[in-house]
């Protein structure tokens, strides 16, 4: 047990725990636990999420410095990755390549301090504890063509051939960005039936003039101003409903996004 024990107590703390859903580029770690996941959304609104193992040894390093002996050596050790739930394909590893599945198996830890000086390093991740400058680490690349839920279960070696796990999972993301173009862009609302000012809340750097909604009832268009809310007769907009296409005005040359809530 005494393995188990000090990668517990110096490198991994107690284990599996939710972890809450990063934003763009930004990191969630399992709470309490050596894992993290960095989400990097793509312009077709599918992502890429990278799980990352960190270890260190019980006197802190990655590789021992030289003229010492490591007893417990967390570097070149395998680890597993393993989807348990949710939509995504492993598609690479910082082992190198594999076939594209559910599971990698065995992916070997790595020191990036090492790793950083090689002629052709991989992808390495910031470390854990502030000031580690050579942290061992291991990490999978997962697909997924449309962003949610997705829980994984991350295992390391334990005491007498055993293993020990973590889950690292991220809860849906609950808003879509859509990105909005001088001078119109076409959208389609996502969230549930909202009056057209509190809708516009999302919207970020941009200043929009117009938005204009098509009535097939009526075969007419209806339009919603935000400088004319206070003119009798101006807005006949009122509400965005979900799953409507509408065209968007924008003011000035630059771009700007509109953060919409997700389609349930």
């Amino acid at each position: 047990m005494r393995r188990v024990f000090l990668l517990l107590v110096f490198v991994l703390l107690p284990a599996a725990a939710a972890a809450p859903w990063a934003g763009p580029g930004t990191r969630a770690s399992a709470e309490g636990g050596p894992v993290t996941m960095v989400i990097e959304p793509q312009l077709d609104g599918s992502q890429f999420v990278y799980v990352v193992f960190h270890a260190l040894d019980r006197d802190g390093f990655c590789q021992p410095p030289a003229g010492a002996v490591s007893l417990h050596p967390v570097i070149d050790m395998p680890v597993d990755f393993i989807i348990e739930a949710g939509e995504g394909i492993i598609i690479e590893t910082s082992s190198g390549g594999l076939a594209p599945g559910r599971q990698a198996l065995g992916v070997r830890t790595f020191s990036t301090a090492v790793n950083a000086t090689a002629g052709s390093p991989v992808r390495s991740f910031p470390p854990l504890r502030d000031g580690v400058t050579d942290e061992c680490q291991a990490w999978v690349r997962i697909s997924q063509s449309i962003p949610g839920p997705l829980r994984v279960l991350v295992l390391a070696p334990g005491d007498g051939g055993g293993q020990v796990g973590w889950v690292a999972e991220a809860g849906r993301d609950t808003s879509v960005t859509v990105p909005l173009q001088f001078r119109w862009t076409l959208v389609t609302w996502s969230g549930p039936s909202t009056p057209a000012a509190q809708a516009l809340q999302g919207v970020q750097g941009a200043q929009v003039t117009a938005i204009y909604g098509w009535d097939a009832a009526a075969q007419t268009w209806l339009a919603y101003f935000p400088g004319g809310a206070g003119v009798p007769g101006a807005n006949t907009l009122a509400t965005l409903e979900p799953g409507r296409a509408y065209w968007v005005a924008i003011a000035g040359p630059a771009g700007g996004s509109w953060r919409m809530p997700a389609a349930p």
